[in-house]
């Protein structure tokens, strides 16, 4: 052997035993350091732990500092089972906020959104679904139990492949305009339910939070065709419910006068009514007197009825037909007399 290599092998060798309890401390605390490192963990808010001992479950906890027995003998995941999840499907969001800005449509995209409704027409179909874990257990081990970024993917994947299957089966039964108009919220509440159920058979501890069509659009070359017919519905709606607004201000209006108008007729028919039999009771009297003394009442009911008439006439002179050359005289001082004198005359 070299002398050279000879000696700077007993070198190391005499470094190594006298510094080889310092090396054995400092392996000792990078030992210590790393079974503390591995002996606590914490969980945030938002997520639930679930604690692994060679692989198996043995206990979840909650938002906190915890211990666990270090690697690899026990090992502790978090899980966000209160974070709601969003998946975008045909079109991808850029920057949120109070002005959302989108980004350009990619071919993968509007493969996604271009479905064939049951009609045989076109449309472009936008949706999200929102999504949160229900039961971490289920979460990391049904689908791929292979790691934490395999599991997240795969569950991803798993619930974007079942909402575009649910939404294409659920377009594709009704027609173009009834996804475009009247239909859409019926339409997005049987994907949430569709969804969920499929997920459920999966058994992967998912709950489906949200299902809204975000945008429903005709192809381009026929898009101002529904645009007009869209128009259309709304100037019929508008025309629809200002008619009724009318209809609501008319017959109330309608009904008060058709009320005041029975009232006044049933007053009326009281008060005829009332007056009637004043009547009938006034004459069956003046019959029943008649009957005790027929002269008497005779000539008192001519006395009263030509009351009656000569207080409707004016001024009255009774002049005795033997009388001869009697002046008319015109009464200055009374005025109705003034006005009557022309007409009235002497008798």
């Amino acid at each position: 052997m070299d002398p050279e290599i000879n000696q700077a092998l007993n070198e190391l060798r005499y470094t190594l035993r006298r510094y080889r309890r310092l090396i054995a401390l400092i392996v000792v605390a990078v030992l210590a350091a790393w079974a503390l490192e591995s002996t606590f963990y914490s969980v945030d808010a938002d997520e639930q732990g679930v604690v692994l001992r060679f692989g198996r479950l043995v206990r979840k906890t909650e938002p906190g500092l915890h211990m666990k027995l270090p690697w690899p003998i026990e090992r502790a995941i978090p899980v966000p089972v209160r974070r709601v999840q969003t998946l975008e499907f045909g079109f991808s969001t850029a920057e949120a906020g109070q002005r959302t800005r989108y980004d350009e449509y990619s071919d993968s995209q509007l493969v996604v959104a271009r479905m064939l409704t049951g009609d045989l027409n076109l449309g472009h179909v936008e949706w999200i679904v929102q999504y949160r874990i229900s039961d971490a257990a289920k979460f990391l081990f049904t689908i791929a139990p292979t790691g934490d970024q395999d599991q997240v993917e795969a569950v991803r994947d798993t619930i974007r492949d079942v909402s575009e299957t649910v939404v294409r089966k659920l377009v594709g039964d009704v027609s173009v305009d009834e996804v475009l108009t009247i239909g859409r919220d019926e339409l997005a509440v049987e994907a949430k339910v569709g969804i969920q159920e499929f997920l459920d058979s999966f058994d992967c501890g998912i709950q489906v939070v949200t299902m809204k069509l975000q945008s429903v659009s005709p192809p381009d070359p026929v898009k101002d065709a529904f645009d007009a017919v869209n128009r259309a519905r709304q100037n019929k709606e508008r025309v629809v419910n200002e008619a009724k607004g009318e209809r609501n201000r008319l017959v109330p209006e309608a009904r008060g006068k058709r009320d005041r108008a029975i009232s006044e007729a049933e007053g009326y028919r009281e008060r005829i009514t009332r007056t009637a039999l004043g009547q009938a009771s006034a004459f069956l009297s003046k019959l029943a007197e008649f009957k005790l003394a027929p002269e008497v009442t005779r000539a008192r009911l001519y006395l009263e009825a030509m009351e009656e008439v000569l207080n409707q006439v004016g001024d009255i002179v009774v002049v005795d037909d033997a009388v001869q050359g009697i002046l008319p005289m015109l009464n200055l001082n009374d005025s109705v007399s003034e006005q009557r004198a022309p007409k009235g005359g002497a008798r």
